[in-house]
């Protein structure tokens, strides 16, 4: 952290968004207290919540900060072969090209939450629990690279159970959208009918081929996190029509050998 605000241009940032140094500083020991005091289960796979990730003041920037639906693109093709994603799932990359599209205020905030997570990152991976020793998952040896989307999801939108696609090491999805209608609408955790089932690749299966065995409330500011394994099988359930749009920050931390954008 010390090295990050010697540097100008990041403090420009902080200033432009209204952040200072101090509450950076007391945003990050809140949400490693928080990791290091979250829900943690083993069984099926390794998973963590953690309910109040951010303090206040930063969850408070999210929500103003958040795109809006013509910011956003369709979901690429390149990045989901589901077409109920594609037709009920707007993406906002949090890359330096994207960002040049926001006013001032609001890209200097997605800068420094950019640069927030990636120093939370190597915490985030500690919360989660060891994988079982017949779990296969990806080596750590060729380092890691994390990812962060922004997503809005409509009504409809539905990924059938699978375990996430092999360059990552774990996915953690933060909630941003706070009504009570959506408290139904979390990630979902499954495991197959065929006791011993196991999938590395990331395809998609049947609803039906699976038992739900866990289902992560939809709130504001509560963090699902999951490590990827070759039964890390999650999905959602199609979506019912809300009020509000389901809106999630994904980070994503990946194999830097294979990371994707």
């Amino acid at each position: 952290m010390a090295w990050l605000l010697r540097s100008r241009h990041f403090r420009r940032n902080l200033k432009a968004c209204g952040l200072s140094p101090r509450e950076l500083m007391r945003s990050m020991s809140h949400s490693v207290r928080y990791l290091r005091q979250c829900e943690r289960r083993r069984d099926p796979y390794p998973v963590v919540v953690v309910d109040g990730f951010l303090d206040g003041r930063m969850m408070t920037l999210v929500s103003q900060s958040f795109p809006g639906s013509d910011d956003m693109e369709d979901m690429p093709v390149e990045r989901t072969r589901n077409a109920m994603a594609r037709r009920n799932r707007k993406l906002f990359r949090l890359n330096p090209e994207s960002l040049e599209g926001l006013p001032v205020d609001r890209a200097a905030f997605w800068a420094v939450f950019s640069a927030f997570i990636d120093l939370l990152s190597p915490e985030m991976m500690h919360a989660l629990p060891d994988p079982a020793p017949d779990m296969r998952v990806e080596s750590f040896q060729s380092g890691f690279k994390v990812r962060k989307d922004l997503w809005m999801d409509r009504g409809g939108f539905q990924i059938s159970p699978h375990t996430d696609g092999v360059q990552k090491y774990a996915t953690f999805l933060l909630y941003c959208s706070a009504h009570p209608s959506l408290e139904q609408e979390g990630t979902s955790v499954f495991v197959p009918k065929d006791n011993g089932f196991r999938s590395w690749s990331g395809k998609q299966f049947k609803f039906d081929d699976f038992d739900e065995v866990f289902r992560a409330p939809y709130r504001k500011n509560l963090v699902f996190g999951f490590r990827k394994t070759d039964n890390s099988f999650h999905g959602k359930y199609p979506g019912e029509t809300t009020v509000e749009a389901r809106k999630t920050i994904s980070i994503t931390v990946q194999s830097k050998r294979l990371f994707k954008v």
